[in-house]
């Protein structure tokens, strides 16, 4: 190990095992802790000293904790209205249910006869006023730990709502706010919403067990003037299970919310039972807070992801939201039944899981706005249905599914990655394939392992399967993928290094022909002097310093200081000797960078996107459809790579098919699945563009391998290549351009048998060669010589030429044979035989016996072409990787 390394590791052990453990808080931080204690209790003692009532703007009653004075300031003059819109959206769940009665059973039949006007009027007062008023449980969830979604929008109740004006510096004389431009501020007309409910550890009365519980939600609302998903705001509160009502609310410096909350509560009742709970849950906390490692200001912050504000507090818009659970529509399941067997599964039948289904309401009394969900019966079911998603174990459930599902995707992807380089294992085949291509599979890899990885972080209940799909991206990406990546970049070197040999050759061209035209007269070789005598001009000879003219093309000798030629040479060839050692060095610098550039991109990548996840909503969904336009654009490369060489058969085919449907159904799973596991918004018309971009890619790879790998290029836009299929032309035979050998010889060779001589006519369009590698006859399709009015008949013969020309090939010798690959295969089992003997085949000609030898070893040694082809026939190698 290299000692800078080895220190480092030693330093980061020292610094893990030395730390110390945590600490007291500081003398500041212990007074500013001291100072919410004694803040908490004060106000604990007015929430258990107030009554129903206690807080009525309209009647100037008023409660001395912060946010609920009169002098601070707050919108507390709605909340009657608001209070009224709560109930008012109870009452219209119960309208829509049929009757309380539907509620008292709920096995009765849904169409029962409703009651009168009256009655309805008071199904939602007498509710909130027993809290438990049905004799049989009502088909509503008791514990709804879950995520809902959907979209709200402003209701007519801020309308005309005067802004609160708040006076920061007398309400929180000891915090000093960086900015006075309020976060959370929900300026929009519309937008989305979603709340993740969690009471999986929430405390509930032991005298009146299932009427009230304590309950903590995540909140997550945006609009069009929101950043990244929104703001994200943590909110406490009470559930009642037998209602299905839940009332929350943030807490701040600013605000009181916990200590206020049985305050917001909808009925008396309601407000003593929440009134009992917080006394016991608050006094608890507090308790906690005064122990000596405790050191949380504000257990109940509505920002606990942010420890920036610690330092650089910022006002927030405080929020009271108020939920009513909707009944489930199938009213025949057991759902304390199926809600026993989702917390403690048993392994028995249980119908599916009906969704949960809430309408909210959501006030802040110091930002002036009132929003609640949109549905029934203020919009048509299309518009909205209020706010609608799954429990948390049915949503967990369905995520393992999910996870899974793309492991099983990442495992086929390794298979067919596996088949694949076992098909290329030989470096004629190497060099087809495009290193970039392969490239862009690995990143997306990467980026999914990655992405796995910090997922399996938060998600405990999903870690095992979570953890187990990382490592098989990690397993694709660094070891199957990072391996034929090496070896094609092996094998794809010389072409590189020929690359740079050339713009180096161009380079010193150019330099050459400008230092050639700046060169000054002065600078030339002066010419000697001119001696005029009897006999004429003559000149002088030349300085002992003058550069002399080299003689010719000879190479000159120089000798060494002891003029031993011998040891000269002996140090030469151990030069040539350590050359592989040199070679070996640079091939592993270039893959030691190879290795760096790889992954420093792909780090990039992933910080960019967590980056990309606070930008606004256009430009994030921007972001993201140009990343996986880009990603899925993995055939590009290859398709470019197939120009420049013009070859065909690079990959194989159920890899490409395999691979571009793969990798392209995650995608369609986010963009057109609604309520996914992430919470994506879907967008339709970019997973038409996206399908219909790889069905682009796919088909151009499907035409370079029947029409050619430059059939759509135009001429002059790509190297000069040989083409070793070439559609033959009968008028040709004159002018030598395409026509093969054996043509030729057979129209002046008299001594022909009379069979079918090569070259004659067998039927029209259709003519009779001689194979130069297994002396057999090949019929091939040959334009005709137009004349007169066979120029129709001549192109439905190009027409069908353009799939049956690749069943034969012309060498750049002119010599005519069948497809060389297809020959080798068919004749399997008599070449390898001849080629192992050394001996040359009966029928083969001498030009072709040592080419035979040479691919027959390397059929025999390993699939596929694999030896090394002398220059005489270095036409068979591009035609093989055709």
């Amino acid at each position: 190990m290299d000692t800078p390394r080895f220190v480092l590791l030693l330093f980061l052990l020292a610094f893990l095992f030395l730390s110390p453990d945590s600490q007291t808080p500081s003398l500041s931080q212990q007074r500013e802790l001291d100072y919410s204690v004694l803040g908490e209790r004060h106000a604990l003692d007015v929430l258990n000293t107030s009554n129903y009532g206690g807080l009525d703007a309209k009647d100037d009653k008023w409660l001395n904790i912060t946010g609920l004075r009169e002098d601070d300031g707050y919108a507390w003059d709605v909340l009657p209205k608001v209070h009224e819109r709560a109930k008012e959206q109870l009452q219209a769940i119960l309208d829509a249910f049929g009757s309380p009665e539907s509620f008292r059973n709920a096995s009765e039949a849904p169409n029962a006869p409703s009651p009168g006007d009256d009655a309805k009027q008071n199904n939602a007062q007498t509710a909130l006023s027993t809290m438990n008023p049905f004799n049989e449980p009502a088909p509503i969830y008791q514990n709804v730990t879950g995520i809902i979604d959907g979209e709200w929008t402003r209701s007519k109740l801020g309308e005309g709502l005067t802004l609160p004006t708040l006076n920061l510096s007398v309400m929180t004389p000891r915090v000093i706010y960086a900015s006075s431009k309020y976060n959370r501020n929900i300026t929009g007309q519309s937008g989305d919403l979603r709340i993740h409910v969690d009471e999986k550890r929430s405390e509930e009365l032991l005298s009146d067990p299932g009427l009230v519980r304590q309950v903590k939600a995540q909140m997550t609302i945006k609009d069009e003037t929101s950043s990244g998903d929104g703001w994200e705001v943590t909110l406490f509160g009470v559930h009642y299970p037998q209602q299905g009502g839940i009332v929350l609310s943030t807490t701040s410096e600013k605000f009181g919310g916990i200590f206020a909350l049985p305050h917001f509560s909808l009925s008396e009742r309601a407000f003593s039972l929440a009134q009992q709970l917080l006394n016991r849950t608050l006094m608890a906390t507090i308790n906690e807070q005064e122990s000596p490692f405790s050191g949380v200001p504000n257990p109940w912050t509505s920002s606990p992801g942010n420890p920036s504000e610690a330092l650089f507090p910022i006002p927030h818009c405080e929020f009271v939201v108020y939920l009513q659970q909707h009944p489930i529509d199938d009213t025949t399941i057991d759902l304390r039944s199926l809600e026993q067997e989702l917390r403690f599964p048993t392994g028995a039948s249980m119908p599916a899981t009906p969704s949960i289904r809430m309408s909210t309401l959501i006030f802040s009394p110091d930002c002036g706005f009132v929003l609640e969900s949109k549905g029934p019966p203020d919009f048509a079911p299309q518009q909205g249905l209020h706010l609608n998603g799954r429990k948390l174990e049915s949503f967990m459930r369905v995520s393992r599914r999910c996870i899974l599902i793309f492991a099983a995707l990442v495992c086929a992807q390794v298979f067919l990655l596996l088949r694949q380089m076992k098909d290329t294992s030989t470096p004629s085949t190497r060099s087809r394939v495009s290193f970039y291509s392969i490239a862009m599979m690995a990143l997306g890899d990467g980026f999914a392992c990655m992405g796995v990885l910090v997922v399996s972080m938060f998600v405990d209940a999903a870690f095992l399967p979570l953890i187990t799909t990382a490592f098989l991206s990690f397993l694709c990406v660094s070891f199957f993928g990072m391996k034929f990546l090496m070896d094609i970049w092996t094998v794809q070197a010389p072409e590189r290094q020929e690359r740079d040999r050339e713009r180096q050759r161009e380079r010193d061209r150019r330099s050459a022909a400008a230092t050639a035209a700046t060169t000054s007269p002065a600078t030339a070789t002066p010419r000697p002097p001119l001696i005029v005598t009897a006999a004429g001009a003559d000149t002088l000879p030349l300085p002992v310093t003058a550069r002399r003219p080299a003689i010719g093309d000879a190479t000159p000798v120089i000798l060494p200081p002891d003029q031993d030629l011998d040891a000269a040479e002996a140090a030469d060839n151990a030069a040539t000797q350590t050359t592989p050692q040199t070679t070996l060095g640079s091939a592993r610098r270039e893959m030691s960078a190879l290795y760096s550039k790889f992954y420093f991109l792909l780090l990039g990548i992933i910080f960019l996107s967590l980056h990309a996840t606070t930008w606004p909503t256009t430009l994030r969904t921007i972001y993201s459809n140009v990343l996986a336009f880009l990603y899925l654009s993995f055939w590009l490369p290859q398709i470019h790579r197939n120009v420049i060489r013009n070859c065909r058969k690079a990959l194989r085919w159920e890899f490409v098919v395999g691979e571009s449907l793969l990798r392209v159904t995650p995608f369609l799973y986010f963009y057109i699945v609604p309520n996914n596991v992430l919470f994506i918004d879907n967008d339709p018309n970019a997973a038409y563009i996206l399908i219909g971009w790889l069905w682009i890619q796919a088909w151009a790879l499907v035409s370079q391998e029947i029409l050619g790998p430059r059939f759509f290029v135009p001429n002059g836009w790509a190297p000069p290549a040989y083409d070793y299929h070439p559609i033959l032309r009968e008028e040709d035979e004159e002018a030598g351009a395409t026509m093969p050998i054996g043509f030729t010889q057979a129209t002046a060779d008299p001594s022909s048998p009379p069979a079918i001589k090569p070259g004659e006519n067998k039927e029209k369009g259709k003519k009779v060669f001689d194979c130069a590698i297994c002396t057999e006859d090949i019929e091939v399709p040959v334009v005709p010589a137009a004349s007169g009015g066979e120029a129709e008949s001549n192109a439905a013969v190009l027409g069908s030429m353009v799939f049956s020309r690749r069943s034969y090939m012309v060498t750049p010798l002119s010599y005519l044979q069948r497809n060389f690959a297809s020959t080798l295969k068919e004749k399997r089992g008599t070449f390898p035989n001849i080629v192992n003997l050394g001996l040359k085949p009966v029928g083969v000609s001498n030009i072709w016996a040592s080419l035979l030898l040479e691919v027959g070893k390397g059929l025999v040694d390993e699939p596929g072409y694999g030896g090394s082809i002398g220059p005489g026939a270095r036409g068979f190698d591009t035609e093989l990787q055709n």
